[in-house]
């Protein structure tokens, strides 16, 4: 669907908010979106005989690389209704009615008006051919939903981009932004015990030791460099982080979540990139 020049993929309309898959050829999410929510808030208060506010706050927006990340975000906002907390669904998978899957699934002339330019493309990025495209998109949510992975791509960088360190940069340059002078280039591992290994020498922690469930805060501190180094720079799934540390891989998610503003400032983090760095070799992992 095309408005106002952005174009809108697929979405989820939730009870209390919403998520949208934008693309903004022009570069007018700000104007679209006050148009939006300003034409919405008038409709909704003259419906309900009610007045002021709508919507609480800002919206919030983060700028994807489309190319590595589209598959990927559909999937995270197309199982909003589909994964709240304590595992409970708004409906059976596919039939929430207030998302654009609820009519991906269905033959084109059971599509909304004005769709079906953004439903095809969604479509085709799983297959050219329709009936094999739902099929595949259907596999893919469903998986997601079960091994709960629909979020481990989601490592926003400076809280507003999705992508590679190229991809920021790029960006950054294009916005006049200052960026960083030369990307740190590190050293290759396989897996999350290759880093344990770094980890266990560069510290002198026993890997036994970083996989008790005991709280002392410098040894947690570790836990915590480990998963962030391991997830932000070598883009490990939690699952494995978690089994390398003896937790799960939603534990994993959460610990992430809680430290990912402070984790690249710790002297820890520090330490464990100085000594994971190849200064000037080509082929690392920024």
């Amino acid at each position: 669907m095309r408005w106002s020049g952005v174009l809108l993929h697929d979405w989820s309309q939730m009870p209390n908010h919403f998520h949208f898959n934008l693309e903004t050829p022009d570069g007018n999410l700000a104007e679209f979106m006050q148009r939006l929510l300003a034409r919405y808030a008038k409709y909704f208060n003259r419906t309900h005989r009610l007045v002021g506010h709508v919507f609480q706050g800002r919206y919030g927006s983060v700028l994807c690389e489309r190319e590595a990340h589209f598959q990927e975000i559909v999937r995270y906002v197309e199982l909003n209704p589909y994964r709240l907390k304590g595992g409970r669904m708004l409906a059976p998978l596919g039939q929430w009615r207030w998302s654009s899957l609820h009519y991906l699934l269905q033959p084109e002339d059971h599509w909304p008006k004005g769709c079906a330019g953004a439903f095809r493309r969604v479509l085709a990025s799983f297959s050219q051919d329709p009936a094999q495209s739902r099929k595949r998109l259907l596999s893919f949510l469903a998986d997601g939903l079960q091994s709960k992975t629909w979020e481990n791509f989601y490592q926003v960088k400076a809280h507003r981009f999705l992508g590679s360190d190229a991809f920021v940069e790029r960006v950054k340059a294009q916005m006049k932004e200052p960026i960083r002078e030369a990307p740190r280039f590190l050293r290759r591992l396989k897996n999350p015990v290759d880093l344990l290994d770094v980890v266990e020498r560069t510290f002198g922690v026993s890997r036994l030791i970083l996989g008790q469930p005991d709280q002392d805060r410098a040894l947690g501190r570790l836990r915590q460099t480990l998963a962030y180094v391991g997830r932000r720079h070598y883009r490990m799934s939690v699952q494995e982080l978690g089994s390398t540390l003896g937790r799960s891989g939603a534990a994993v998610s959460m610990m992430l979540r809680r430290t990912r503003d402070d984790a690249n400032k710790w002297p820890e983090t520090g330490r464990l990139l100085a000594v994971l760095s190849l200064p000037g070799e080509a082929g690392g992992t920024c």
